[in-house]
């Protein structure tokens, strides 16, 4: 996400403490409150409708997408590794092929890995990290308005000094199979879990959550028609090779979130998957841009199949809810107890904050005169267990950057869970 901000507004972010209008006591520093809890509704795709396209399409493995890379990851610039956090400092970076690096039709937003999916950090005999991507309104014609379609940037991370990547769409089967449509989702957050992506929706809707599988990535048989779905050549999905299908979604059980008001139903900006608790669970956050709105945090337990626990309803019950005086979050995190909390700026450097209800702490830089030491245009986090690291990506490209007179770029890039502030 972007976010206009002034300079003396950064300024006073920098320092970690910012008084708010009508609550000159918030700051960043404050701990965790607790707030009114949010549940959701689950709503599955027919199985007809996905039996149908499993029949109809070849059906392959996220195993097969990441061991048919059609694009490799590079060393980052200098400029990209301007973006990297400079406190903790990220032991792990990777930067995109030119084309993607540079790219103004989709944005990186989530990430996710195999350490997420599966408890010994492989799917399968793979390594994989996840990209989520957004598209932007330069994708869109007179006729078919893309912005916020999805894409996944599988990456095989098999070999750290040679990681390459296929991208793959998100699509929605219609309620018969014959077709599918683009998934609306603005990718703010992503986890997996088993063979279930779950993405964030978009804002302003009621629809929370999407989820996906992996057990229906289907491999296209039209893949030079500009367009989505049933053709006459096959089923396409705008060139991409391969889409995976959408088995369900969440949507927020108090109707359509709010995105200008912190007490009416939040809208999901970003989220993770937590393993630490019993059962696992997925958080989420929220976002404003707003400085005197302050984000909220919700915890969701897993049921079964990979689902979040709901009851015979579908309802999905919330288990903790907070609010973070922290501004502009962008990632959430949580992991035995502790939340991190990723702030981003449109001048400087982000903050990455670790919250409790008893404290918030962010780690300091620069000869300790400041907290913004986390990433350039930072977003969303996850955590892979198997290797005790946090990942998290670098939004802006280096044009974006050079036209804000800034020194950045895009980056994926890993800090160790233990260098996070306590």
């Amino acid at each position: 996400m972007r976010t206009p901000k002034a300079i003396l507004l950064a300024l006073a972010v920098a320092a970690g403490v910012l008084a708010l209008p009508g609550t000159a006591s918030a700051a960043y520093s404050d701990p965790l409150t607790t707030t009114t809890k949010q549940n959701l509704v689950w709503h599955a795709t027919p199985a007809a409708a996905l039996t149908a396209l499993d029949n109809a399409l070849p059906n392959v493995s996220m195993n097969t997408v990441v061991n048919d890379p059609s694009y490799t990851m590079t060393g980052c610039t200098a400029a990209e590794k301007a973006s990297l956090p400079k406190a903790p400092v990220a032991t792990k970076a990777m930067c995109w092929d030119a084309d993607r690096a540079g790219s103004t039709a989709w944005v990186p937003q989530a990430i996710t890995t195999s350490g997420d999916a599966d408890n010994d950090g492989k799917w399968g005999d793979d390594k994989i990290i996840l990209s989520g991507w957004h598209g932007t309104d330069e994708l869109s014609t007179s006729n078919e308005n893309r912005y916020n379609d999805a894409r996944i940037q599988a990456i095989n991370y098999n070999d750290p000094a040679k990681p390459t990547y296929r991208m793959l769409y998100l699509a929605v089967p219609n309620s018969t199979g014959s077709s599918f449509s683009a998934a609306e989702a603005h990718m703010g957050g992503m986890a997996w879990y088993g063979d279930k992506i779950y993405v964030t929706a978009v804002g302003s809707t009621s629809t929370a959550i999407r989820v996906f599988s992996t057990k229906h990535i289907l491999q296209m048989t039209d893949t030079t028609s500009g367009a989505i779905g049933k053709t006459s050549s096959g089923y396409a999905a705008w060139t991409y090779k391969y889409a995976m299908m959408q088995i369900g979604y969440y949507s927020y059980a108090g109707g359509t979130c709010n995105m200008a008001s912190d007490t009416a139903v939040p809208c999901f900006s970003s989220m993770s998957l937590d393993r630490s608790t019993t059962p696992a669970s997925i958080v989420t956050s929220e976002y404003f841009k707003e400085t005197n709105l302050h984000g909220r945090l919700n915890r969701y337990p897993m049921g079964e199949d990979y689902l979040l626990a709901a009851g015979s309803s579908g309802t999905v019950t919330a288990t903790e809810a907070f609010r973070s005086n922290v501004g502009n979050v962008q990632g959430v995190l949580s992991n035995n107890g502790n939340w991190y909390v990723a702030h981003s700026s449109a001048t400087i450097n982000g903050q990455l904050w670790a919250q409790t209800t008893a404290k918030s702490t962010s780690a300091k830089c620069e000869n300790g005169t400041t907290t913004a030491c986390w990433a350039m245009h930072p977003e969303a986090l996850t955590y892979d267990s198997s290797t005790g690291l946090v990942w998290s990506m670098a939004e802006w490209s280096t044009a974006e950057c050079s036209a804000k007179n800034q020194v950045c770029g895009r980056s994926v890039f890993a800090v160790p869970l233990s260098s996070l502030p306590a």
